[in-house]
């Protein structure tokens, strides 16, 4: 709810709706649902039982499994990215994000892997790519693609301008995946992070190897540092031992949606663990 708050999204989206159930009502169901690890239509029949959480959410009657289908599908995926920046707002001792960035694929199909080499085809995958800060192990941005195959360094400009945007950066790790001198002075230089991107091809000396940050991780950079970057690994871990690595949806809108929901689902459930710890 607070989350909701401070994101300011509104209780409904549309000033003729029918006003039956409004956007937090439905947002918080399918991140629920995401708990659950249920179908639609199992989900609205566990709502029955969930006496106290209807109470909480006030809701007149319980949904059908279409209303909540339609509403994922319609509603905007600009709007869930804002839902997920917001939760590191929330963490009042942090200034500055320590941001890592890697990605993970989800499998879109339940077909089994010896079926799918007996039928002679790939198996088909949704890349997650995820900014979040290492130190809270909080997701801050995503992207979505449907080509498991294209590069990830391609998605690094987006997600670390748009992490800056709601914190400023002070280190950025990443991989060698995403080994490039014009990502070291997007960091650097515009962004006033400091970088840790380990440079490809270590058997290439260092007067050979171009740009003078691609030579500077050659000559060394902080393992201290750098290795906080596998807490990135953790949150992906996390994500799947909770939610499942298979997507349930069978559309491509409702799958990216799917994703962003597991997203707000961690970050949630994140969130909760440093409130107890605290």
């Amino acid at each position: 709810m607070r989350v909701l708050k401070n994101a300011r999204i509104p209780l409904f989206l549309f000033k003729k709706s029918n006003h039956i159930f409004t956007v937090w009502q439905h947002l918080i169901l399918l991140v629920i649902r995401q708990y659950e690890g249920k179908s639609y239509r199992m989900f609205v029949e566990w709502l029955v039982e969930a006496y106290y959480l209807r109470m909480f959410l006030q809701l007149s009657h319980i949904p059908h499994y279409t209303t909540l289908q339609k509403f994922s599908c319609r509603i905007n995926g600009t709007l869930l990215e804002k839902i997920i920046s917001s939760f590191i707002l929330l963490i009042s001792n942090v200034r500055r994000i320590f941001a890592g960035i890697d990605s993970t694929g989800f499998k879109i199909t339940h077909a089994s892997q010896y079926y799918t080499e007996r039928m002679g085809g790939r198996r088909k995958y949704a890349k997650l790519s995820i900014g979040a800060d290492v130190l809270q192990q909080i997701i801050c941005t995503i992207k979505i693609r449907r080509s498991p195959t294209r590069h990830d360094n391609v998605d690094f400009r987006r997600i670390i301008t748009r992490t800056s945007s709601i914190l400023p950066l002070s280190v950025v790790t990443a991989d060698k995946g995403y080994d490039s001198e014009e990502n070291h002075v997007l960091v650097r230089e515009p962004l006033q992070g400091f970088s840790i991107i380990p440079a490809r091809y270590e058997y290439v000396p260092i007067w050979n190897t171009f740009g003078r940050y691609r030579k500077q991780m050659k000559r060394g950079y902080s393992k201290l540092l750098y290795n906080q970057r596998n807490k990135n690994e953790t949150i992906v871990s996390v994500i799947k031992r909770l939610f499942g690595e298979h997507i349930r949806s069978q559309l491509i809108r409702t799958q990216n949606r799917e994703l962003s929901f597991r997203c707000i689902a961690y970050n949630a459930h994140r969130i909760t663990n440093l409130t107890l710890i605290i």
